[in-house]
């Protein structure tokens, strides 16, 4: 059932405009019933029913069908899985439960969650939803709603804790890193603000692009990249999990921006009699960054696997993750006379060294799971040594393993080997948490403490795929800008 859902969402990610009727199809003046409508439809527009038409018999034994009481959906799905398996025919309804959280508002407090090892894990947090608000963040195991135990209930079942009417509040239970907090947060319409990004420091910056849903995504990531100079940035994290894709001009606007040589971007290949064929090119330009590390998953697809094979195939961006979904198809959503919707394959896209991905998938450069466990993340990295205090001013492996633990426990947005004022300001915060008095040096009751909540949080979960980014993006943004820039908005070597 789930995986159906999700192919079906998925058969959203690319919208396409609407060609003219090519010749060969189903001839108009043979339309007589809503199946032939569906048939007229699926001859002139679909890219593998070019070369399957149906017979005037077999058309005819499908109506007889219709006519006889058998849901028209279901008969036309039938012909649609000969095809491929990302063409539907939906009733409003089914569209309406397969596509509305991608072509509209809804109503919710803006969050994903899987189970994963008996544990129920937010995995994403919309960033105009209300829960990133309220403070929650991904990787907080949900352990109940409203007083409700998440443990031992389906998806669904948590899905219906979780909605409710917009003004209603929901009280959230969770477990960060070894700690039980309680957030509150109150159910709005959550509205389709897809792309956004963040500073990280020391010259790298965020950006999560969480669908391709219209061109102001595309204008909104043009922004942040042509800001990118202004920040003196030197490596990107691009973050494509769970992007099931969107509009193909969006992506390939976006993917514009990023490639500093000229490159071709992807073939479209559609029908024979709707022009075959298309290579789509660009001319280069973009700002020459150190680095730019690219987070997929089993959820990145159609559009945004573009994306990335792109990024990947001209050597442009680094892929870190998991493989991807599996999906170059691109449909036309059609509405149909009764009411009904058709979601038909128009295109087949690949790019030049990855080719077509369809149900393979693109494989990253460094091939990891997104999320972890702290204990597994932990496990082979040096240990942190509690037999003497660390000193003020100190840079030793013992700093590097404190400042890992507490960017772990979010008090310190990135580890370091010398022990800073930024540093020593975390560990009073743990320091309050804990009961310990502050002092000028890290104690050895701080740092024996620290173990121990270490040990307790070793079941929770730490995003490990960003984390490979950030290793990466750090080294990378340690060298030297490679690039200055001019008033014609050209780029020259930081060199010249």
């Amino acid at each position: 059932m789930l995986k159906n859902f999700y192919r079906r969402i998925c058969a959203a990610c690319l919208a396409v405009s609407l060609l003219v009727c090519p010749a060969g199809a189903l001839d108009r003046s043979k339309v007589e019933t809503p199946f032939d409508e569906a048939l007229y439809q699926i001859e002139r527009c679909g890219l593998f029913a070019e070369d399957h038409p149906m017979s005037d018999e077999q058309r005819a034994a499908c109506n007889a069908r219709v006519s006889g009481g058998e849901p028209l959906s279901k008969v036309v799905n039938e012909i649609l899985e000969k095809h491929d398996s990302h063409s539907f025919y939906l009733t409003p309804e089914e569209y309406e439960q397969s596509f509305s959280a991608l072509t509209g508002d809804y109503v919710g407090i803006g969050v994903t969650v899987q189970q994963l090892e008996g544990n129920t894990v937010i995995t994403d947090v919309n960033f105009g939803g209300p829960a990133r608000e309220a403070g929650v963040e991904t990787g907080d195991v949900l352990l109940a709603v409203d007083g409700t135990a998440a443990a031992g209930k389906t998806l669904d079942e948590i899905g219906e804790l979780l909605r409710g009417n917009p003004g209603t509040e929901v009280r959230l239970t969770l477990g960060r890193a070894g700690r039980e907090l309680v957030l509150s947060v109150v159910r709005r319409e959550i509205y389709g603000d897809y792309v956004w990004s963040k500073s990280l420091g020391d010259g790298i910056e965020y950006i999560s692009v969480e669908a391709f849903a219209t061109m102001d995504d595309a204008a909104h990531f043009q922004q942040i990249w042509e800001q990118l100079d202004d920040k003196r940035t030197a490596a990107v994290i691009l973050d494509l999990r769970g992007n099931g894709g969107g509009l193909i001009d969006a992506a390939l606007t976006m993917l514009d921006s990023m490639l500093t040589e000229p490159a071709e971007m992807v073939t479209c290949r559609w029908r024979r009699d709707q022009g075959g064929a298309q290579v789509i090119t660009s001319d280069g330009g973009g700002l020459p960054l150190n680095g730019i590390y690219i987070l997929v998953d089993g959820k990145t697809a159609s559009a945004a696997e573009m994306m990335a094979a792109c990024m990947k195939d001209t050597g442009t961006g680094t892929l870190i993750g998991e493989k991807t979904y599996g999906k170059s198809l691109g449909q036309y959503h059609l509405s149909m006379g009764n009411g009904d919707s058709l979601i038909i394959t128009t295109l087949e896209m690949s790019t030049p060294k990855t080719g077509v991905w369809e149900g393979k998938g693109v494989v990253p450069d460094y091939e990891t799971r997104s999320l972890i466990t702290l204990g597994e993340y932990l496990d082979g990295k040096p240990e942190l040594p509690t037999l003497r205090p660390l000193f003020f001013g100190e840079s030793s492996s013992s700093v590097s393993a404190l400042t890992e633990r507490l960017h772990l426990l979010g008090l310190l947005d990135a580890a370091t080997g010398t022990l800073t004022s930024e540093v020593l300001k975390a560990v009073h915060v743990f320091e309050e948490a804990a009961g310990l008095p502050h002092s000028q040096n890290v104690s050895v009751a701080t740092l024996r403490r620290l173990n121990q909540t270490m040990a307790d949080a070793s079941g929770y979960y730490v995003d490990y795929a960003l984390e490979q980014a950030l290793s990466l993006a750090r080294a990378a943004a340690a060298q030297p800008l490679q690039y200055i820039s001019e008033d014609d908005g050209s780029w020259l070597p930081a060199a010249a």
